[in-house]
Order: structure tokens, then sequence, then C-alpha cells
């Protein structure tokens, strides 16, 4: 068994950090694209106000799934919703909520 010396962790974080630069990199181009279309503008509110940021491409693929009308109703429902009845997050609920309810979702 080999054991791990100083300049394998000294690899492993300079790997770690790259990683998370590429990442950086990915998410601010994702903002960029996001910003020049209407169902990226919807994303971003809907993450913005729910403060989950980290999922925006998940909010875009809802954009693009399904109405705009239907999206915001949920999303009304959500930031109504007082705080001590959201038992993980208020994405967690708008997520769940668009799920349970897609079957009322007629406009496309």
């Amino acid at each position: 068994m080999k054991e791990k010396n100083v300049n394998d962790n000294d690899i492993e974080k300079e790997e770690k950090g790259q990683d998370e630069k590429r990442d950086d990199l990915v998410y601010e181009y994702d903002l960029q694209y996001f910003s020049g279309i209407r169902e990226g503008l919807l994303a971003k509110e809907i993450a913005e106000g729910l403060n989950d940021m980290k999922s925006i491409r998940y909010y875009f693929s809802i954009a693009l799934e399904y109405s705009e009308r239907y999206i915001r109703e949920i999303y009304r429902k959500v930031k109504e919703t007082p705080e001590h009845k959201i038992k993980r997050s208020r994405g967690a609920l708008f997520t769940y909520l668009i799920r349970k309810y897609e079957h009322l979702d007629t406009d496309d």
C-alpha cells in the first residue's frame, strides 16, 4: 500500500483548484448565455429569487419544458410560503411543486 506524501497532497490541491476555476468559468459563461434568451432570463430570475444560483441550469431546463405562466405561478406560491413551513429549501419546494402539478400546465 502506497502512502501519500506531501507532494501528492499538493498535486491534489492544485488539481482541485483548477477544477474550481474551470467550474467558475463555465458558470460565468452560462450566466452570459442565459441572459441573452428569454428562458435564460426566467431561469436567472427564479434562481436568484430562490437564492439557488448553483441550480441555474436546472431552472433553465424547467423554463424550456414548461410555460412561463405555470412557472411564475409555482414561483409565486413558493415565495409566499412561510419559512417555517419549508422542510428543505425554497428550491426543493419549487421542484416538488413543478413536478406535482405539471398536469395543470396546459400552455405550450
